[in-house]
C-alpha cells in the first residue's frame, strides 16, 4: 500500500441498515487520520493526504509501541 491513501468517508443515506454486525456510534468532530506503522518508523496522514506526523508526535511513538509493522489504522483523533 502506499502513502498517501483516501480515507473512508461517511455518507448520508436516507435510512439505516439493519441487521446482524451493524453497529452505530456518535460523530463527534475530530481530525480523520491514518496510522502507517512502517518497519523502523510512523507516519499519520491527515484525510487531505499530507503527512502530520511531526504535529501529533505523541500518537506516533504510542503507535511505534503498540502496532505491529505493516499495520494502516485509520480512524478519526
Amino acid at each position: 500500500m502506499d502513502f498517501p491513501v483516501d480515507v473512508a468517508l461517511a455518507e448520508l443515506v436516507p435510512i439505516l441498515p439493519v441487521g446482524p454486525g451493524w453497529r452505530y456510534e456518535m460523530k463527534f468532530d475530530g481530525h480523520r487520520t491514518v496510522v502507517w506503522r512502517e518497519k523502523d518508523t510512523v507516519r499519520l496522514q491527515a484525510r487531505s493526504g499530507r503527512d502530520v506526523t511531526a504535529v501529533w508526535m505523541d500518537l506516533a511513538l504510542a503507535a511505534f509501541d503498540m502496532l505491529p509493522p505493516g499495520v494502516v489504522l485509520d480512524g478519526v483523533m
